[in-house]
């Protein structure tokens, strides 16, 4: 029999999905063929204008957390963290601990490199996402359609999905490029933590959604 957690949700059971992010998980990990399923929407979302004229430029890269490799990605990450605190220091100087400056965002990136990030340890499973630089330089744009697509696939198959902080300073790190094989300086990179939601938070009934705030112009 499969597990319910496997079978998708029908369009009656949730009509519109609201992909609001996980944090806490249950130890279950995802099954490879449901993975595969939610990395398949996000390959299948659309390039923006103009579409590339090479295929495939996107790639994704699945580690297991509690893993040698994903370990090696955790340290890569938080010394990436460590480098742009510094530039941030370093270009703000006095000015970054002003009411205007970035001083709060400083504060995280240091809880980072000294608590870890958290995704690596709550998560069972992390995806990254390169996609590779052209002109014009749309690729950021890009990886939020894919990412937009993987969440919603996520979600339709019961998993809980958060953004990774400080996943893109990735693309500036020639040892992260080693770690998964791929030419350095070449590729924009976003990534995701996911799994099964806690089992109390399935419990948990859905706060009500806000209303947008919509000026109709005709």
């Amino acid at each position: 029999m499969i597990p319910y957690d496997d079978v998708p949700m029908k369009s009656s059971e949730h009509p519109h999905i609201l992909c609001k992010p996980v944090y806490v998980f249950s130890a279950r990990v995802p099954s490879d063929p449901v993975l595969h399923q939610v990395i398949h929407a996000g390959f299948q979302a659309p390039y923006p204008y103009p579409e590339p004229v090479v295929p495939n430029l996107r790639r994704f890269f699945v580690f297991r957390t509690g893993t040698p490799s994903c370990d090696n990605l955790e340290e890569v990450l938080k010394r990436a963290i460590e480098t742009t605190r510094d530039e941030l220091i370093s270009f703000f100087g006095w000015r970054a601990y002003t009411p205007e400056g970035p001083g709060n965002y400083i504060q995280m990136l240091k809880n980072f490199e000294t608590t870890g990030i958290s995704s690596f340890k709550s998560a069972p499973i992390i995806i990254i996402i390169t996609e590779e630089r052209r002109f014009p330089p749309v690729e950021q744009e890009s990886l939020a359609f894919a990412v937009s697509h993987l969440w919603i696939s996520a979600t339709f198959h019961h998993l809980g999905v958060h953004l990774i902080p400080g996943i893109s300073y990735l693309s500036r790190r020639s040892e992260f490029f080693s770690l998964i094989h791929l030419p350095a300086g070449k590729y924009a990179v976003a990534g995701v933590a996911i799994g099964y939601p806690h089992e109390e938070l399935q419990e948990n009934t859905e706060s009500p959604a806000g209303e947008p705030e919509v000026y109709w112009f005709f």
